[in-house]
């Protein structure tokens, strides 16, 4: 049976009943396991590792993505005796209507039927005879947690200590904090006390210079709470300021280290919310300190003052607040609901706005401006119409909050009334009264309501944490200063749940020689490039450099330090030329006109309006698509790499900037290595000493041009055809 791991029919439940896309089938049942095994994970993190697309997830996808979060993973074929006999749950591959290939975890058997957990159904139960019917493949996969599978308790934990790592500088002034805001609830009460005195005392007694010193007395204790509320506020400003400070730069500086791969998923619009969700945070954490922590002040003390004055009035307070309270938390879910709602339609509506802005030159040519004002329209009046539902959550809350302090405050005014009717409560007494109720309502609101924004903060918490806590770029241990030859020996490659990309690749590389990796778009060259940087970590085989170490174990800082690389997408960044060569690195003017002289820059940067002081716009606004090459090639080369990447870089230059591109490359020949990538092949003949071409992922033939003019490949035919 599978009870060794049993876990609640509610909790199997809960996983399967989420809305999933067919393309999610394969990651919510990995999903399923794992936190049927006591962890926690989130779908996107899943569908990132197991290489899920719009078309689904493959088993293979599913394999790597499993043994990656702590599981010993094993593909199978098997037969539904297997199943039976193997007593732990497993992922099957089925086909559903219309042929749909999906997944399913089975749980095992029992009274003659499997426990299965479809994403599609939720937790339902088939005979042998159902199960053989739909498990056409008879492909399966089994997963075993092993040392590495954190438990969720681990997770919350780590989590944990990292909030606290960030909080704990700030406790000294959360105290602080905490400390006034005791000063200020108890001050609160003085106009109560004041009030009380004033009418049963001082103004029944006609004592002039006792009434001057209580309104003296009261001014200085308003006063006195007006300074501890202004101190409170500036210790919150200023813990809110250096905690923002350290959170951004941790979250910040995580972003920066993760691998490539991690960016290769993500749109720059989700990244950057995950940045602004340290707001929410912190705001939280300025609640809590402040408002939260004075309401429940005000409540107890307000609560001891009703009971000092009469423990009637008192008990009445503390027999209905509660009540008050669990009808304010009532609304709490309808309003987190509502409220997820209206930010998930502001999201659309502002992504389908940014979306058309950068697409106006299409919708224009298209004249389509009216049908993407009505698209608009609707996604915009979705968003409003959340809005308004959320509206009438908070106006309903309104009526019923309203109604209820009504009655109660009615209430108690009728029980003191009666008390000083029968003279047994002073008529200040009962005007304090009033005054300390009315302060109560709000406070007890408040502190019903605290979990909206505490909900809010905890889900951004978690979106930052997803990224902070990933694990970050290898760093290496072998540092490298020099170059002499690069080795690739059986490299093969593929992307997570994907079939193989790259296929038993085998280049050699010397030290001042230029080889050049053709093929056709698609074909993996780029991939190659990307993986010679340390971007991407190989499936098989090596890559040695300089006869004694392999890629993986090079430092990644000093073997990017004499790496040089044009990519095929150029970034630029705002600023102008000098400030997109240094990116950041403090060097002499000087300096870089010298290089620009001798390199023979010169004359392109004369060819731009205010020379070195160009501002070259956002992206590169201003810049043609092969200025931009030129400028990363002088980026690429003011760092005097040792070997010089440069992939499709030429692809947007005019002829005689290409020109002057490939004879700097021969004169550069004699100092540094060059790996070319290219499809463009008119110009290889005149810097290539050695041509790989790459087809379907293969090194199909290789070597200069001549050779491989004598043989039939793309190289070839593409010669044979001009």
């Amino acid at each position: 049976m599978i009870r060794k791991h049993q876990i609640s029919q509610k909790l199997l439940q809960q996983t399967f009943t989420q809305q999933h896309d067919q393309s999610d089938c394969g990651v919510a049942c990995l999903l399923s396991l794992i936190q049927y095994y006591g962890g926690s994970n989130h779908i996107e993190k899943l569908r990132e590792l197991s290489g899920t697309t719009k078309q689904g997830t493959t088993l293979l996808g599913l394999y790597q993505a499993a043994n990656t979060l702590g599981f010993t993973a094993q593909g199978n074929e098997a037969d539904i005796q297997a199943v039976i006999d193997h007593k732990k749950p497993l992922i099957l591959h089925v086909v559903i209507e219309e042929r749909l290939q999906h997944y399913v975890v089975c749980y095992g058997y029992e009274n003659n039927k499997f426990i299965i957990g479809d994403p599609a159904k939720g937790i339902t139960s088939y005979t042998k005879e159902e199960l053989e019917n739909i498990w056409q493949s008879k492909t399966c996969l089994t997963l075993t947690p092993n040392n590495n599978f954190i438990k969720s308790e681990t997770k919350a934990k780590d989590k944990k200590q990292w909030f606290l790592s960030l909080l704990k500088e700030d406790y000294r002034l959360i105290s602080f904090s905490i400390l006034l805001g005791l000063g200020i609830a108890i001050l609160g009460m003085a106009m109560a006390l004041f009030s009380q005195k004033l009418i049963d005392d001082i103004l029944p007694s006609k004592d002039f210079t006792k009434l001057l010193t209580g309104i003296i007395l009261v001014a200085f204790l308003l006063l006195v709470r007006v300074l501890l509320t202004a101190l409170r506020d500036y210790f919150l400003i200023r813990q809110t300021k250096d905690f923002n400070n350290r959170i951004i730069d941790s979250f910040y500086s995580s972003l920066l280290y993760l691998p490539k791969p991690f960016f290769d998923t993500r749109k720059i619009g989700e990244l950057v919310a995950r940045l602004n969700d340290t707001q929410r945070v912190q705001r939280v954490i300025k609640t809590i300190v402040g408002n939260v922590v004075i309401n429940a002040l005000v409540t107890v003390v307000s609560l001891g003052f009703l009971f000092y004055y009469s423990w009637q009035t008192g008990l009445i307070a503390f027999v209905s607040l509660p009540f008050y309270f669990v009808l304010i938390y009532s609304f709490n879910k309808r309003i987190i609901k509502s409220q997820k709602e209206v930010m998930q339609g502001y999201a659309l509506s502002e992504s389908n706005y940014i979306t058309s802005m950068q697409g106006i030159a299409t919708i224009k040519n298209n004249n389509r401006q009216n049908i993407f004002q009505k698209i608009n329209s609707l996604i915009y009046d979705n968003f409003q119409e959340k809005a308004f539902n959320l509206g009438k959550i908070n106006v309903r809350l309104s009526i019923f909050s309203g109604v209820f302090s009504v009655l109660f405050l009615i209430g108690i005014l009728v029980y003191t009334s009666i008390q000083v009717y029968n003279e047994t409560m002073l008529l200040g007494e009962l005007m304090a009264v009033l005054g300390v109720a009315g302060s109560l309502l709000p406070s007890v609101a408040s502190l019903a309501l605290i979990t909206i924004p505490i909900n809010e903060a905890k889900v951004a918490f978690d979106r930052m944490y997803e990224f902070a806590s990933m694990d970050k770029e290898q760093k290496g241990t072998t540092e490298i200063s020099d170059f002499s030859s690069l080795e690739i020996k059986n490299l093969s490659f593929r992307f997570a749940g994907r079939s193989q990309l790259l296929k038993d690749i085998n280049i050699s590389i010397s030290k001042n020689e230029c080889i050049a990796i053709v093929g056709e778009s698609g074909s993996g060259k780029s991939t190659l490039g990307q993986i010679l940087q340390k971007f991407y970590p190989i499936e098989n085989g090596s890559i040695m450099v300089n006869n004694q170490t392999n890629l993986p174990d090079l430092e990644t800082e000093s073997w990017r330090n004499i790496l040089g690389v044009v990519p095929q997408e150029v970034t630029i960044f705002g600023g102008n030329i000098v400030a997109n060569i240094l990116l950041g690195k403090e060097d002499a003017p000087e300096n870089i006109v010298k290089f620009c002289q001798d390199y023979g820059f010169e004359t392109f940067i004369n060819t731009l309006p205010q020379s070195y002081a160009t501002i070259l716009g956002e992206e590169g606004i201003n810049l043609s698509g092969g200025q931009k090459q030129v400028i990363a090639l002088m980026r690429a080369l003011y760092k005097k790499p040792k070997v010089l990447l440069l992939d499709e870089f030429t692809s947007a230059m005019d002829r005689k900037t290409e020109q002057f591109v490939l004879d700097l490359l021969n004169k550069l020949k004699s100092e540094l290595t060059i790996v070319f990538i290219s499809h463009r092949l008119h110009s290889l003949p005149k810097i290539a000493d050695q041509i790989y071409v790459l087809e379907n992922g293969v090194i199909t033939d290789f070597g200069n041009h001549n050779q491989l003019m004598e043989t039939k490949n793309f190289y070839s035919e593409f010669w044979k055809e001009l």
